[in-house]
């Protein structure tokens, strides 16, 4: 078998996965060990990048290695995988320092440089053009793309079984599609409407092809695109994906359902069930000074204590409630937005520069960054149902660590029975002590 075949069956090799980079480099150094001209190879190397099967940066990379010298000797204990392809014995010869390989470490780094940029740009350098300037699909270019996730990705899952987990981080700014209304998510969900927008991302209706292709009655779903700062915190996606993990099993009628929590290129974002109705910030706001009223506020509040309640007992915490992420659903209340400020805060990163904290819901103890408790989650329940009896914020909208400085204290609505009075100011007492524990004592509190 001549030097051609030999760097093809190598690169074949390294490209299904089955030789690492360090023994595709020893490979195609033994090849020049021959006659001393690395041409041939080198004229392989070019040919593959030239046909797409292989990033030109990555055959830079390569050809660098080669340099004509003799290959280095790889240690038995670089932690490499068996040689797959045979190699052509290597004639003896005196060590050379300069043309050693350098340290395991090093060279992956180079390569996870190089194929993270191809993976990324879709190998966008090595495909043509056409008339209106946008890349051409290219089979065989597919193809090597795929085979390069494989490889990567099937590399990852080795490290990550022994113990050497790799932190994956998107960078927005390589991602060039635009996402609005029509664009198509995961090659299943396409967005059709803007049905809401806050500091935590855009909230789309979108259509669900897997439940239009099996002819469901409701093909829509909603889907909550999250904020590009999220992107820039590695950290805070994985705590936000395991929160989204455990939203995933509060089954229950008051918390909406999560379906999955996805991701497309370095766009993240939340699939939901789809709720017809209205926030409960635009029901507080069309009642204007004349208030909801205990009537109404009684069915509202019980949906939110026993949705609350069910997450309390489960140890799960929402550390966001606010009358925005409570949703009035034909013949229910339903929570939204479970954990993501928890997650956000978790991440590294102050929740409060996306809204994940709303100041003006949240404890004196959060805004102060103490550990997070079911109690906190009652403060802001305490805001919502003053705001359902009195028709304004119990302390006009300031932060509860501003109203405590103040010694502010919320004024008695009218028409409000003894027990109900206590109980809404018990919940915004600034201390954690004097507050319910958690939602179960605020209902018991409330509703006796």
């Amino acid at each position: 078998m001549d030097k051609v075949d030999e760097a093809d069956r190598a690169l074949a090799a390294f490209v299904s996965g089955r030789m690492p980079f360090e023994r595709l480099v020893a490979a195609l150094k033994s090849l020049v060990l021959g006659d001393g001209t690395a041409l041939p190879v080198l004229a392989r190397l070019e040919s593959w990048a030239n046909e797409g099967r292989l990033p030109s940066d990555l055959a830079s990379l390569l050809a660098g290695e080669l340099g004509g010298h003799p290959a280095a000797a790889v240690p038995e204990d670089a932690g490499l995988d068996p040689p797959t392809v045979p190699l052509a014995p290597p004639r003896p010869a005196a060590p050379d320092p300069a043309v050693a390989l350098p340290p395991a470490g090093t060279i992956r780094d180079k390569v996870d440089e190089v194929v993270v940029n191809a993976l990324i740009g879709d190998f966008a350098g090595l495909r043509g053009r056409n008339r209106t300037g946008e890349a051409r699909s290219d089979p065989m270019l597919d193809a090597s793309l795929a085979d390069f996730r494989s490889l990567r990705f099937r590399r990852d899952a080795s490290n990550a079984e022994a113990g050497r987990v790799r932190r994956f981080e998107l960078d927005p700014r390589r991602e060039t599609r635009r996402i609005g209304i029509g664009a198509m998510l995961k090659d299943r969900f396409i967005l059709d409407a803007e049905i809401g927008r806050g500091g935590m991302g855009t909230v789309y209706r979108a259509v669900d092809r897997r439940r239009l292709e099996a002819m469901r009655h409701q093909p829509y779903v909603a889907l909550k695109l999250l904020g590009g700062d999220f992107r820039h915190h590695p950290e805070a996606l994985r705590t936000i994906e395991a929160e989204a993990r455990r939203a995933q099993e509060l089954a229950h009628p008051n918390i909406v359902t999560i379906h999955d929590f996805e991701r497309d290129g370095s766009h993240l974002f939340i699939v939901m069930e789809l709720l017809e109705g209205e926030p409960l910030d635009q029901r507080i706001a069309r009642a204007g000074q004349t208030a909801v009223g205990w009537e109404e506020g009684r069915e509202i509040l019980e949906g939110l204590c026993a949705g609350l309640g069910h997450a309390h007992a489960r140890g799960i915490i929402h550390a966001d409630i606010k009358p925005a992420n409570v949703f009035l659903a034909a013949g229910s209340v339903k929570l939204l937005d479970f954990g993501i400020a928890s997650a956000a805060r978790d991440g590294g990163f102050d929740p409060t520069s996306l809204g994940g904290l709303t100041m003006a819901y949240a404890s004196p103890q959060m805004i102060e960054t103490a550990e997070r408790r079911t109690d906190d989650d009652v403060y802001a329940l305490g805001c919502i149902a003053y705001e359902l009896l009195a028709g304004r914020h119990p302390f006009d909208g300031k932060a509860a660590v501003e109203a405590r400085e103040r010694s502010l204290s919320p004024a008695r609505p009218i028409d409000v029975e003894d027990k109900v009075w206590q109980a809404v100011a018990a919940a915004l007492a600034f201390e954690r002590e004097q507050r319910p524990a958690d939602a179960a004592g605020f209902a018991k509190a409330l509703f006796g």
